[in-house]
C-alpha cells in the first residue's frame, strides 16, 4: 500500500472523510481482504495509543489491578507512550511510497501485546511459576532420626537429595519405599519430590497418593505436594482440587499457602 492509502485509512478511522470517500472505503473493505486486515490493524494500533483509553483496567478492585493501574498511569509509562507516538508520527512522515512503516507498527504492536499479556492476563502467575515460588525443600522432615547412625543408606540418600542429585538419591529411596516404617513417611515425600524434579510425574503422583492413603501423621503433606506436582505440570484445575481440600480447614497443613495460590490461579 502507498503512503496515500495509509493517510486514507487514518482519515477513515478518524471519521474525517467525505461521504463519497467513506463509501469508497466501505466498498473496498467489503471486497479486499488485505485492505480490510490493514484497516483492522490500524484501528487496534490507534486504539492502544489513544491518550484517553490507554489500556486501564476498570473492572476490578483487586490490589494487584490497582498496582497495575498505578504503573500504567505513572510518568514513566506516559513517557514511553508519548515516545512511541512521536517516533511513529515522525517515521511515517519520512516514508516513501515503497517503504512502509510496517516494521515500526509491528514493533509497537509487540510491545503493546506483551505489556497487555503481562498486566491483564487472568493468570497473572503461571502455575509452574507458583510451583517454583512455593516449593520449599528446607522444611522437609529428616529421613533419619537424630542420633541414629545405623541408617547409613538413608543418610546418604538425604545428602544426595540436598545436593539436588535426585537421580542418585532416588535409586536408594525406591529400594526403601516398599519397606518403609511407620515413622518414615518422609521416605514417601523424598521419593515423590525426587521423581517430580526428574519429570517422572506419574510415579510422583503414585508416591504422594501412597503417603495420603497411609493414614500416617504426615499423610496430609501428600495433598500439598500433590498440588505442587500439578502446578509443576501446568494443570491448574487439578491443582485447585487438591488446594481446595487443604482450605477446608484452617488447621490443615499449608492452609495459608494453599489459600494464597488459589487466589492467584
Amino acid at each position: 500500500m502507498s503512503i496515500e492509502e495509509d493517510i486514507l485509512i487514518q482519515d477513515f478511522i478518524k471519521k474525517t472523510l467525505s461521504e463519497k470517500e467513506k463509501n469508497e472505503v466501505l466498498l473496498r473493505l467489503k471486497n479486499d481482504k488485505n485492505f480490510r486486515d490493514k484497516v483492522n490493524f490500524e484501528e487496534q494500533l490507534i486504539f492502544n495509543l489513544n491518550n484517553t483509553d490507554w489500556s486501564i483496567s476498570k473492572n476490578s478492585n483487586h490490589p494487584e489491578v490497582k498496582e497495575y493501574e498505578k504503573l500504567l498511569k505513572s510518568d514513566s509509562t506516559n513517557l514511553l507512550k508519548g515516545t512511541l507516538q512521536a517516533v511513529n508520527s515522525e517515521y511515517q512522515l519520512k516514508q516513501t511510497n515503497k517503504n512502509k512503516p510496517w516494521l515500526l507498527y509491528t514493533g509497537i504492536a509487540v510491545v503493546l501485546v506483551l505489556f497487555g499479556l503481562k498486566v491483564f492476563s487472568p493468570f497473572k502467575t503461571l502455575p509452574n511459576e507458583l510451583y517454583a515460588n512455593y516449593i520449599d525443600l528446607s522444611e522437609l522432615p529428616s529421613l533419619v532420626n537424630r542420633g541414629d547412625s545405623k541408617q547409613k543408606t538413608l543418610i546418604k540418600a538425604q545428602k544426595l537429595f540436598e545436593t539436588k542429585a535426585y537421580d542418585k538419591s532416588l535409586t536408594i529411596l525406591e529400594k526403601e519405599f516398599t519397606t518403609v516404617q511407620k515413622n518414615k513417611a518422609a521416605v514417601y515425600l523424598y521419593t515423590g519430590i525426587s521423581q517430580m524434579e526428574l519429570g517422572q510425574f506419574n510415579k510422583a503422583e503414585i508416591s504422594f497418593n501412597t503417603l495420603i492413603e497411609s493414614k500416617l501423621i504426615d499423610s496430609p503433606k501428600g495433598i500439598w505436594y500433590k498440588a505442587l506436582l500439578f502446578l509443576k505440570q501446568n494443570e491448574p484445575s487439578k491443582a485447585k482440587k487438591m488446594l481446595l481440600q487443604i482450605t477446608e480447614s484452617s488447621s490443615n497443613y499449608k492452609y495459608k499457602e494453599a489459600s494464597e495460590i488459589l487466589s492467584k490461579l
